[in-house]
């Protein structure tokens, strides 16, 4: 293991930072403060070389407060309204008392050069340099921050989690012939596609449905569904349908141009059920005017909108316009239900496989039950989902 240098940062009073120094990167491990939660939940993100420590800092506590926390807070309030009571006998021991706090890890490479080391699975040195990267985040978790479980999902390509579990037990995702869930996608891409069930009969019938992030590897599954649908009148965009030599859209759908970093007019002009996959912050850097009335659009990703009064500004905005947004925290915490069962999975006596088809049933019910909740509380009281979904977090939601 090359030498690594742990240290804690200066945080807001509700999080733990620690920070690590390796040869090749700087991490940073964050959780929120709070004793009493059963653990803490994180996945990982790798960052631009060129990030500051306080933009480093900035997002940590974004992902951390607005995506980590949020999706177990919801995921903490389905359990307590008691939606999975009647599952108790199929559940792992433990699972239904459980109460999750949110964790985030950021890793910085030192050059780009480095960053193409972690994140291009094909580059000659990428497995090295990952693994050496990894067994310094495990010794931290082993060390300082036990309770802390990531799932180490940067780059394109699975068994990140197993090369984490070579050294630590606090990895998440790991595979399914030693009790893990085998990694998150198929999970995430259940609960969007629950949320999808609950707001579709709103919508104008029959209704154009448009994919965006179509080729990612939960767009991919969002996709799949559809065209076994048969839906007439199925678009796809992903950026890498528009590379020289790139992916071609599938068979039973149209292509539509896409952009780095927002959404394009042809994707946003289509109205009826919008769903993007994508890695965030396109919305608010769009022209969002142009959706129709009556539109349902899923912010099937992290960072779906601006944090703090923006987003809710922004929120507002478009339910005045006439288009019913849901929120990525709501949609996507499939992943992070599914690492928690997981996690008490794997307490289990004789390590026994795990069990997908019940994962995937836990995933559709609390993401039915959550969605089906924000949008009572929004027909009733005249606020947005993304505020109703605020308010079943105990977030503040006061503009």
């Amino acid at each position: 293991m090359e030498q690594a240098v742990q240290s804690e940062t200066t945080a807001p009073e509700s999080l733990a930072i620690t920070q690590i120094s390796h040869p090749l990167a700087t991490i940073w491990l964050a959780r929120e403060n709070k004793e009493k939660a059963s653990y803490f939940y994180g996945g990982t993100r790798l960052i631009e070389p060129t990030a500051s420590d306080s933009a480093v800092t900035d997002t940590l506590i974004r992902l951390m407060h607005g995506e980590s926390a949020t999706k177990n807070r919801l995921i903490n309030r389905a359990i307590e309204s008691g939606t999975l009571n009647d599952m108790k006998a199929e559940l792992p021991e433990g699972f239904l008392e459980s109460r999750v706090g949110g964790a985030r890890c950021i890793i910085r490479p030192h050059t780009p050069e480095i960053a193409s080391r972690l994140s291009d699975p094909l580059h000659p040195d990428n497995t090295q340099a990952t693994a050496t990267v990894l067994e310094s985040i495990g010794g931290t978790l082993n060390e300082r921050e036990p309770r802390i479980k990531l799932t180490p999902d940067f780059g394109r390509y699975a068994g990140l989690a197993d090369v984490l579990h070579q050294y630590t037990p606090n990895v998440l995702g790991i595979r399914c012939e030693r009790g893990g869930c085998g990694g998150k996608s198929s999970y995430s891409t259940t609960g969007v596609l629950a949320g999808a069930e609950q707001i579709m009969p709103r919508l104008y019938q029959p209704f154009p449905v448009t994919l965006i992030g179509s080729a990612g590897a939960m767009g991919e599954g969002v996709l799949e569904y559809f065209l076994r649908q048969k839906t007439a009148d199925l678009a796809a965009c992903d950026l890498v349908y528009d590379e020289p030599g790139g992916e071609t859209v599938p068979e039973g759908a149209q292509h539509l141009p896409s952009r780095w970093g927002m959404f394009t007019d042809s994707c946003l002009e289509r109205a009826g059920l919008i769903v993007a996959t994508t890695v965030g912050d396109e919305l608010e850097n769009s022209n969002w005017q142009l959706i129709p009335r009556g539109t349902g659009f899923l912010l099937a990703h992290n960072l779906a909108l601006p944090k703090g009064e923006e987003g809710i500004g922004l929120a507002r905005a478009l339910a005045k316009q006439g288009v019913l947004v849901l929120p990525g925290q709501a949609l996507t915490l499939g992943g992070a239900l599914t690492a928690r069962v997981e996690w008490y999975w794997r307490q289990k006596p004789g390590n026994p496989d795990f069990n997908k088809p019940l994962a995937h049933k836990v995933v559709h019910r609390v993401v039915s039950y959550l969605v089906g909740q924000m949008l009572e509380i929004s027909d009733a009281e005249g606020i947005t989902p993304y505020e109703a979904m605020l308010r079943i977090a105990d977030e503040d939601t006061v503009v």
